[in-house]
């Protein structure tokens, strides 16, 4: 170095020199960015939830929604024993619950209409108003209802468990009783939304029933109608009465006819002509030979007044009445069903773990929130650091 000319000696002084500036400079500029982006935001946050951030209380509440059980129509009248009415008596059975059903009360939590039955802007604006909430938490009084509904989510947080399909309501409050309430007042509602769900369903099927017994009722009325035009068309009561009637008299008819037959074959075989009597046995066996033809022709003739044909319309009527009147008897039975359905409730609200006014806050964790906001700008620090040097060392 010291046998190089004077100029080259002062040349890599000076490169040396302002290579030690430059790094000097870049870590001056790095600790400013680390000290700027990362350490005081996470100081920040830590002296906003510390010192700033009102106590949040949350209130929880866990439900269920299960289905009464009834015993039907049927079972009451059998007094059945069987496995399956047992099962379902003692509730196993008869208590099963969806996740439609908790997926209701779900989609109701976090709707705006939830809002309105509670008391609207005016009542959240009460609770979440208050002078004594920090101005960050706090809800604004000039706030719309979008983004009280926005503010809504935040503060009343609900999931249900795919496995038990019981509904967690969690509701997050600025002092305990303000919490405990709107987690009351939300179990009541959510109960009051499935009773009107219920009432409505069994209204349904209870107009449902009564058209079908309307139905079943003209049906019945229209077969009774046709078999009356029946019997005035045909002048009977009943073919199947008239038809025994008529097989009796003719079975009286053979045994006279077979009786006046042996007699006469009597009196022919006693070599006597012209016997007193023959005459009148001979007249009477006639008559009673066409009493027999016309008993027949009456029964099986091809005339469409043959009693045969009218025994088939009269059967067919007979079905159809018979088909009307068992469907008739259901629509009887299930509006009677319905009716008394009416009147008891078919779904309700379990609550399994009833809301609680909380003893302590549970928000703000000031050690937390600051350790996750350093986190997560000491990442995104380190990224825009590394962009930084790897587009100065491709300019350079």
């Amino acid at each position: 170095m010291k046998t190089l000319p004077p100029i080259v000696r002062s040349s890599f002084r000076f490169i040396k020199t302002s290579a030690v500036d430059q790094r000097t400079g870049a870590n001056q500029l790095l600790i400013k960015s680390f000290l700027l982006m990362v350490a005081m935001p996470a100081i920040l946050t830590l002296a906003y939830y510390g010192l700033v951030a009102s106590d949040i209380y949350v209130a929880e509440a866990k439900l269920s929604v299960r289905e009464a059980y009834e015993p039907s129509y049927q079972d009451s009248l059998d007094g059945s024993s069987s496995v399956t009415s047992i099962i379902g008596k003692i509730g196993i059975g008869g208590g099963a619950v969806t996740s439609q059903d908790s997926m209701i009360i779900l989609d109701y939590l976090k709707s705006r209409s939830v809002i309105i039955d509670i008391g609207g802007k005016a009542k959240l604006r009460e609770m979440f108003g208050k002078a004594s909430i920090d101005w960050f938490s706090r809800l604004d009084a000039d706030e719309d209802l979008e983004s009280i509904w926005a503010y809504w989510k935040k503060h009343v947080i609900t999931y249900v468990d795919s496995t038990s399909n019981i509904l967690t309501l969690k509701v997050r409050g600025y002092t305990p009783d303000d919490a405990f309430w709107l987690a009351k007042e939300l179990t009541k509602q959510s109960e009051a939304l499935i009773n009107t769900i219920s009432r409505r369903n069994r209204k349904d099927a209870l107009d449902i029933a009564a058209g079908e017994v309307d139905r079943a009722m003209a049906e019945l009325a229209a077969a009774r109608a046709d078999i009356l035009s029946f019997q005035r068309r045909t002048n009977t009561i009943d073919p199947q009465d008239t038809a025994k009637q008529i097989l009796s008299l003719i079975a009286e008819l053979t045994v006279k006819k077979i009786e006046l037959e042996g007699e006469l074959k009597a009196l022919q075989l006693s070599g006597a002509a012209n016997k007193p009597g023959e005459k009148y046995r001979r007249t009477n066996l006639a008559a009673i030979d066409k009493q027999l033809d016309d008993l027949q022709k009456s029964l099986t003739s091809k005339d469409s007044s043959a009693l045969s044909d009218h025994l088939k319309d009269y059967e067919l009527l007979r079905l159809k009445e018979k088909f009307a009147e068992q469907l008739y008897t259901a629509a009887r039975n299930s509006l009677e069903e319905a009716r008394r359905k009416l009147t008891n409730q078919q779904l309700y609200v379990v609550v399994i773990v009833p809301p609680l006014i909380p003893d302590s806050s549970i928000y703000p964790k000031p050690l937390q929130e600051a350790a996750v906001t350093f986190l997560a700008l000491l990442v995104f620090w380190a990224i825009a650091c590394l962009l930084v040097a790897t587009v100065r060392d491709s300019t350079v």
